[in-house]
């Protein structure tokens, strides 16, 4: 009788023993699916082709295109039509096992270069135009992302190599088919304020609890024109279950050869179909006058989630700007305000069209010099696909 009731105890826990661990290694898996999901911002919602290397990896291959036609027209500056940027980008990533993988981006550019793009007219003295003009074709290709990453956790990721550095919401975009605006806000466009890569080594992680998920990046970068000093940066962020709220805050400590600065930044993002919402701001903290700049993008899609109405405004405050580059480079303090709005068509998950006309007005003491008048209009008519 003993030995019957020893077995039937014994057989209900060895039961449960073995459905719990079975129930950990699920955990463990759903924890790896759901950090590859969060993380894997440059590979595109759908199914990407998959091949088999020669070492029998598991290879993922994708990419984009974006290109299109700009006209530029001012009072002070010459009106010009042209086909301005045409840009290739093919994303790899190479899976070894479950925690340990490869991702990379190169980036093929043929573009019209806009010499003197802020009409300054002492870049004479540089060998420059007197006023913004479109200058020969140019190419190149730029490694974007190279890194390798080994996962822990969901909340503990290593990331060794280069990549869209963690500032912020557009400053990830992996493809420039996801801005609203061609080019992108002149956050993108002004790395003295944030460089856009970040390099050595990247550590993130998230955490998702019952009506938020949690994340954090923390990393090491290379400040833009100040190759002897390795910058530190970090973010946290949070965001809503449904994705319908995601905001963040971000800074970055560097060093350039005069003085230890900061960068502080914050961001948000709506998403109330039909109606969205970007804003950003950043603000670099140094001896002298700061830089900051910041955008408003609202939208509403007028059709389904296929045709997208929005408009912008877009200021950027640059102390530190300069005409030209290198050795040759002018001081150049610049105050600009980028209005202006457009339209987006998106008739598949991977296409989009747009029409985009942006007003760009110099403010300050330094909006007109010598005469020279350096406000001016853009009109772009573009497209980009993403593969």
């Amino acid at each position: 009788m003993n030995l019957v009731l020893l077995l039937l105890t014994f057989f209900p826990l060895t039961a449960f023993a073995v459905s719990q661990a079975e129930f950990d290694k699920l955990r463990e898996r759903i924890e790896y699916l759901e950090n590859n999901q969060k993380n894997l911002l440059d590979i595109s919602e759908e199914p990407k082709p998959k091949v088999n290397s020669f070492l029998n990896d598991n290879l993922t291959i994708g990419g984009f295109y974006d290109g299109g036609f700009t006209f530029l027209s001012g009072p002070d500056t010459e009106t010009q039509l042209t086909t301005s940027s045409n840009i290739v980008g093919l994303n790899f990533s190479a899976s070894f096992d479950r925690k340990l993988r490869f991702v990379s981006q190169f980036v093929t550019a043929l573009q019209a270069n806009l010499e003197n793009r802020h009409n300054d007219p002492n870049a004479t003295t540089l060998g420059l135009p007197k006023t913004r003009e479109f200058s020969a074709l140019s190419s190149g290709i730029v490694p974007t992302q190279a890194y390798v990453e080994y996962s822990i956790s969901r909340m503990l990721n290593f990331q060794g190599g280069m990549g869209y550095v963690p500032f912020g919401f557009v400053l990830q975009v992996r493809e420039p088919v996801l801005f609203v605006r061609r080019g992108a806000p002149q956050f993108v466009r002004s790395p003295n304020i944030v460089p856009p890569l970040w390099s050595g080594l990247n550590i993130h992680g998230s955490k998702s609890l019952e009506v938020m998920d949690f994340g954090y990046n923390l990393y090491t970068f290379q400040p833009y024109n100040h190759t002897k000093f390795i910058g530190t940066g970090g973010r946290v962020w949070f965001s809503t279950k449904d994705d319908k709220i995601i905001g963040g805050l971000s800074t970055q400590l560097s060093k350039n050869d005069e003085e230890t600065y900061e960068v502080l930044g914050a961001d948000l993002r709506l998403d109330f179909f039909p109606y969205q919402l970007r804003t950003e701001i950043a603000q670099v903290f140094q001896r002298g006058q700061d830089s900051w700049t910041t955008y408003f993008e609202p939208g509403v899609f007028v059709y389904n989630e296929e045709i997208l109405l929005y408009v912008f405004g877009d200021y950027l405050y640059g102390a530190n700007n300069e005409t030209g580059g290198g050795r040759n480079r002018l001081s150049d303090p610049i105050q600009r305000l980028d209005y202006g709005g457009g339209i987006n068509w998106l008739p598949t998950s991977y296409t989009r069209l747009r029409l985009g006309l942006t007003y760009s007005d110099y403010q300050g003491n330094r909006a007109v010099i010598n005469r020279v008048n350096r406000d001016y209009l853009t009109v772009d008519l573009s497209a980009g696909v993403a593969f």
